[in-house]
């Protein structure tokens, strides 16, 4: 049984209008039972299924509808038409731009322009943010869409509104809104992986935490926790290590305001760097340290349970550089022991050495050493792994260049296919 356009359209409405729907699909078959009131869609409990093949009708009239009523064909401009509808509080012009506009970004949401159009209707008390947010989270359910940059700046530019209304209340609403997108954005991010826009909405989040809140403490702990569980079951994920590195700063920055954002530092910045004295009191100082020895336990921890993945052993290179800068703020001290919990069962002392040079390289030669008789792909690439970190630590405290050349040639026999570091021994020998 066929179906025109502008039924499927409003039926479509009806259903969203008259049910709490939580994920919508998009299903290759419509339903196969005809006198189904929702016929040719399929509502199970608060689940939507929409066929494929009506997705191009429901578009197409859902975008006639907007069209005509949002553009100015005649001056190709949407602010006046809208505002007319505003000042003449037309409510049946607003409903059809509210209802053409979800049905738009549903099917498509990189159509910039319905987005806008909510943004007005928003600015205009027309629309709930609110709302708007629990909207975009159905859209979120279309793996698809999880990934579209367009629908993730709307969400964060939604976000920015609803703080700017109340940046004179109580803290405690922004707090709040917060606490509700990790949960959002953890999901999208265990149903698409390598999500660039779910992450980066997740580091704009910490970004906006004040750092005199006890809330904002208490919140990233929280994600720490989080993250430790991710990364975890995720070794070789980039982005989630990256994250707990922007959570670890913005922790430290909650003892010390002047710590900046070491993303931005190199190597070369930390090398020849004169120490800084900073009049900080003995707890906030101790807390700083052993905020990253215990960030540094738990990494070496992950690479000896989880051999020959290079993304553990870049993120102990980050907490390694982290370490030296902290040293030349004056932070860096050994802390009284009986302060210092043993990480796990404390059998393996090799997770509990204090992170200067010499025990940098013994950590890395025991990673070398452990299982050496093993052949095994993953021992392989933790051997390589290793020794291209003692190259890195060893360049970034100074080693004599003899030392350098030898780490460099034991990487070129143990990783011929890399041209990588034949270059760099051919580059390294050729310096004077």
């Amino acid at each position: 049984m066929s179906m025109d356009a502008k039924t499927l359209y409003e039926l479509l409405n009806k259903i969203i209008d008259s049910h709490q729907i939580e994920e919508i699909c998009l299903l290759p078959y419509q339903n196969i039972l005809p006198k189904d009131q929702y016929y040719p869609f399929l509502l199970i409990g608060s689940n939507l299924g929409i066929p494929l093949e009506h997705l191009h009708k429901i578009f197409k009239q859902a975008h006639g509808i907007f069209m005509n009523l949002y553009v100015d064909r005649n001056q190709g401009c949407s602010n006046d038409k809208l505002l007319e509808y505003v000042n003449n509080d037309d409510k049946e012009a607003i409903e059809l731009i509210k209802q053409s506009t979800r049905c738009l970004l549903f099917l498509n949401p990189d159509f910039y322009t319905a987005t806008n159009a909510r943004k007005k209707l928003i600015l205009n008390n027309l629309l709930d943010p609110s709302e708007e947010l629990k909207f975009i989270n159905l859209i979120f359910t279309f793996p698809k869409h999880s990934k579209n940059s367009t629908i993730w700046h709307h969400r964060k530019w939604i976000i920015s509104n609803i703080i700017s209304r109340h940046q004179s209340d109580n803290k405690f609403v922004i707090m709040d809104l917060f606490q509700l997108e990790i949960p959002i954005i953890q999901r999208v991010v265990e149903l698409y992986p390598k999500n660039y826009y779910a992450w980066s909405h997740r580091h704009w989040i910490i970004s906006q935490l004040p750092i005199d809140s006890s809330h904002s403490l208490s919140f990233l702990d929280d994600e720490l926790l989080i993250m430790e569980k991710w990364v975890r079951t995720n070794v070789s994920d980039h982005s989630g290590f990256h994250h707990r590195q922007l959570c670890l700063i913005k922790k430290s920055q909650f003892y010390n305001s002047t710590i900046v954002n070491f993303l931005g530092i190199s190597r070369d910045n930390l090398l020849g760097q004169p120490l800084v004295s900073e009049n900080l009191s003995s707890t906030k100082t101790d807390q700083i340290v052993l905020l990253w020895f215990n960030e540094i336990r738990f990494t070496r921890d992950l690479i000896l349970r989880y051999p020959g993945h290079e993304t553990l052993w870049y993120h102990l290179r980050f907490l390694s550089a982290i370490w030296k800068w902290l040293s030349f703020l004056g932070h860096i001290h050994l802390i009284d022991s009986k302060n210092i919990e043993p990480y796990g069962d404390g059998e393996n002392i090799v997770l509990n050495l204090w992170p200067d040079f010499e025990n940098d390289l013994e950590f890395s030669r025991y990673c070398i050493l452990i299982n050496s008789d093993v052949d095994d792909e993953h021992v392989t690439l933790q051997k390589r792994c290793a020794i291209a970190y003692e190259l890195w630590i060893s360049e970034l405290h100074g080693a004599s260049k003899n030392n350098l050349d030898s780490l460099i040639s034991k990487l070129v026999e143990i990783a011929p296919e890399s041209n990588y570091y034949l270059c760099r021994k051919l580059s390294f020998r050729g310096r004077k």
